[in-house]
């Protein structure tokens, strides 16, 4: 979590960057550029009276050009507001927009305040900026300038569209950045971090030649945005109709008579019609931004990418829908081999541990050893929770609290006689029955302990767990302390909270939201799970 939020702020600052080398390249240049045709234009005078007559028609042509309205100012506007709303889609929208913790008003707020960002960068810029060429007579020599504008109502909502489009590409290239980099990072022991930098790299090298050397078109649907939008959509709505094929028509493609799978086949034809009407929209907006009028359709403009994406949908969801059953025959045989392993592993008699538990508990309430004789119960009482309720797929939430209070009070008298730690545990109580998923909370509880005590510094651990009528809330808050080189498992951190994430995706995919934050002094970790 730490280096993603360190990777997030580097980015913030490299986009700032580059937008300000592409700003401030492409203002030299059109400087550069009228410079230039002034000088053109004056060298192809002959003769001194000419020359000054021509010299006076230049200017006059160009009375109603100022350089710093027309071309300083819509240059660092409209660059300063699409950094904007970029920035504002980024950071603040599209990371709402994915969780499900945060309000629906705030997420329309800022998904507005992207969109008038984004129509103020491109009216800002086509209102403002005035363009020139040469005025040639008859004999295509040079006799003066025409000074013109290319802002246009209809260019107005395209180029807004345009620019949209824009940073929603680049968002689904960074989230399938970031996507990568977490199947890269899946398997510890293997190091994939040359791949990693390849990815920035290649990012980094391509965003800087553009800064230096690219170039915007005027007209953003009259260059070769049309494909590089068209493409993209095309993709993402057969994505989208394979999934629905997937989930809603194939298993129910047994029974063709049931609600099931009628309703899957008009949820899978909305999916096409909308995404082909995407496409039919990307093509008027073309054909209105170079110059032509009314609307430009057919059947055929309409049929063709309509069949073609259905056909590949359907074929795309069978073929996914093969590879996907062959996919968990082999989970199926990991986890069946994983489970016997496990049983071998477990063919210590449980009984023998716990007659020897037995035996030590009377033992030190013999010796008047209550303290010893409650611990002992309590570790009785959690390997029994192991071996009985950790096998289960859902437990009521009252046990897996008894399991955590009795690993926090045998934890507490280990450090009883400290006076430098703190452990203050808020657990609310259950008055209902609510289910969850075994042993997902203690490996956090575990870790606080593990690397949250020092009897030589001050420590303190808070630990809360609370839940309404739907989601269930935890919070463990710890000081952190430097480990020793000594220690055996001072490179063996985070395998039981990797583990705890890969459980969570599998249990609780799109039900829970896990935020883990690290500094050099404290850990914090917030779990929250939609266990109805």
């Amino acid at each position: 979590m730490q280096s993603f939020r360190k990777f997030r702020n580097y980015e913030f600052w490299f986009i700032l960057l580059a937008f300000t080398i592409y700003i401030t390249r492409r203002l030299f240049e059109m400087a550069g550029g009228f410079d230039r045709d002034i000088e053109l234009a004056e060298s192809s005078m002959f003769g001194a009276t000419v020359f000054s007559n021509y010299t006076h028609n230049i200017w006059n042509d160009l009375a109603g050009y100022n350089h710093e309205i027309n071309t300083i100012f819509p240059t660092i506007a409209g660059g300063v507001l699409s950094f904007a709303a970029w920035a504002c889609f980024h950071y603040l929208a599209y990371p709402r927009l994915k969780s499900k913790d945060h309000k629906q008003d705030e997420i329309i707020a800022y998904l507005f305040l992207t969109i008038l960002l984004s129509a103020a960068s491109v009216f800002f810029y086509d209102y403002f900026k005035l363009y020139w060429r040469f005025r040639t007579d008859d004999y295509e020599q040079i006799i003066g300038f025409k000074v013109y504008s290319l802002f246009r109502k209809v260019n107005l909502v395209s180029n807004t569209i345009a620019l949209l489009t824009l940073i929603g590409i680049y968002e689904a290239a960074s989230q399938f950045y970031y996507f990568l980099k977490n199947k890269l990072y899946e398997e510890p022991e293997k190091n994939y971090q040359y791949l990693d930098f390849l990815l920035v790299a290649f990012a980094v090298i391509a965003i800087t030649g553009f800064a230096f050397w690219g170039q915007l078109p005027v007209s953003f649907w009259n260059s070769d945005l049309r494909e590089g939008v068209f493409i993209p959509l095309f993709l993402a709505t057969v994505y989208i109709a394979q999934n629905v094929f997937i989930e809603r028509i194939i298993p129910n493609i047994s029974d063709f008579g049931s609600k099931g799978f009628s309703a899957g086949i008009i949820l899978f034809a909305i999916v096409c019609i909308l995404g082909t009407f995407a496409l039919l929209v990307v093509n008027q907006i073309f054909w209105l931004s170079n110059g032509h009028h009314g609307f430009y359709l057919s059947a055929r403009d309409f049929l063709v990418p309509f069949f073609l994406i259905v056909f590949l949908s359907a074929i795309g969801a069978f073929l996914r829908s093969i590879f996907f059953k062959e996919k968990l025959k082999l989970t199926e045989l990991f986890t069946r081999k994983t489970a016997e392993l496990s049983s071998l592993r477990s063919q210590i008699n449980p009984h023998f541990l716990f007659n020897a538990l037995n035996t030590l508990y009377s033992v030190s309430l013999k010796e008047n050893a209550e303290k010893t004789a409650d611990g002992i119960q309590k570790l009785g009482d959690m390997m029994r929770f192991m071996l009985n309720e950790n096998n289960q797929d859902r437990i009521p939430l009252y046990k897996e609290i008894e399991y955590l209070q009795n690993y926090i009070e045998i934890q507490q008298m280990r450090i009883a006689e400290s006076d430098n730690i703190e452990i203050k545990v808020n657990i609310q109580p259950t008055d209902r029955e609510i289910f969850v998923a075994p042993m997902l909370l203690n490996p956090f509880i575990e870790n606080a302990f593990k690397h949250g005590i020092s009897f030589r510094n001050p420590s303190w651990i808070y630990i809360t767990l609370t839940y309404d009528d739907t989601r269930l809330y935890f919070k463990v808050h710890n000081s952190l302390h430097a480990r020793s080189e000594a220690d055996p498992e001072k490179n063996n951190n985070g395998i039981g909270l990797e583990n705890v994430k890969k459980r969570l995706e599998l249990i609780y995919k799109n039900r829970h939201t896990l935020d883990i934050q690290q500094s050099e002094q404290d850990f914090f970790v917030s779990l929250t799970i939609t266990y109805w």
